[in-house]
């Protein structure tokens, strides 16, 4: 019984150094999804759209959760297969399928909600910085439209793109919130053009890199510290409006409790555990999270500079 537990967290902590998941590095997928490509000639490689779709996915799925029944039986565990872990899987029309339906249908709404956003901001026609607001939101656009297709059908076109959305997101939030925080007096009137070029470049070289070798770990060691950064200039926009202003204002209130919320959808990364009913995990309840955040934050414009939208009354935050 002990020899089992020993040798199971053994096999599964020399894949982890591997940088790779024991469920698909395990003899039982291995030999399964051989099969699978010589009955239904698969590629070799399992990044390829035919893994993502039709008989080949079906094949590979029966494997996935075969080898599950080996590993609960034998070790006491659930395995991770590239990196993910294992889902129910939902059919569709023309051999598509839906491979991760609650953070797909959770993307999907949270591209609605970005999608209210841009059409508020675009409303907005006194709102400072106007063209960046929009830009911002069809980023975001870009980035859930992303999110949803790599949560439908995983495949490494699909996976860089949910990738380097999320980055320019990200990214672009940091060049926001410096532009909103007024961080480039120092520079004079050229200030803005100079951060484009920097934020450009940025961006360009965090591409290549990717390109080159494409690390997980490093997109996301560079979404959190960018994310932390954005964070820090808003509390320092805040402490310096509380100095000034002798107390919060309304939107600074509303502010607070958008930073607390984001970091705290953020922070449901950090549970990593096996999908409850086999549909939703931590990243997922992370997408769930995010969702209000576009209409609040749209709301927040709105209060903050005291904007007429629509219907001619100033919009206010609702938290509930």
């Amino acid at each position: 019984m002990y020899i089992k537990w020993v040798v199971g967290c053994l096999l599964i902590t020399c894949f982890v150094q591997l940088e790779a998941s024991p469920g698909d590095r395990s003899i039982w997928y291995q030999e399964c999804t051989q099969v699978c490509i010589s009955k239904y000639n698969c590629s070799t490689k399992f990044g390829t759209l035919d893994w993502a779709r039709g008989d080949c996915f079906w094949c590979r799925y029966d494997c996935m959760w075969d080898t599950i029944g080996h590993f609960d039986s034998n070790f006491g565990v659930v395995p991770q297969f590239h990196g993910k872990w294992p889902f129910l899987a939902i059919p569709l029309p023309f051999g598509f399928i839906i491979q991760e339906p609650a953070s797909m249908i959770f993307s999907l709404l949270n591209l609605f909600t970005v999608y209210k956003m841009l059409r508020r901001f675009k409303k907005m026609q006194n709102l400072p910085n106007r063209t960046m607001w929009l830009v911002y939101a069809h980023v975001g656009m870009f980035t859930w439209i992303s999110s949803s297709l790599f949560h439908m059908f995983d495949c490494d076109f699909t996976e860089k793109m949910d990738y380097f959305g999320a980055y320019s997101f990200v990214l672009f939030a940091l060049y926001v919130s410096v532009i909103f925080t007024k961080q480039l007096q120092f520079l004079g009137r050229g200030g803005p053009k100079y951060i484009q070029i920097l934020f450009a470049l940025v961006y360009l070289n965090h591409f290549m890199k990717m390109m080159q070798n494409f690390d997980y770990g490093y997109n996301m060691t560079c979404c959190i510290v960018f994310s932390l950064i954005t964070t820090c200039l808003y509390v320092h926009h805040l402490y310096y409006r509380k100095r000034n202003l002798g107390s919060l204002q309304e939107s600074d209130i509303v502010l607070i409790r958008l930073i607390i919320w984001a970091n705290l959808s953020t922070a449901l990364e950090i549970l990593d555990f096996t999908p409850v009913f086999w549909i939703f995990d931590s990243h997922s309840l992370f997408h769930l999270a995010t969702i209000p955040i576009p209409i609040w934050w749209s709301d927040f414009l709105a209060l903050y500079y005291d904007l007429d939208v629509a219907s001619g009354k100033r919009s206010v935050l609702k938290m509930a």
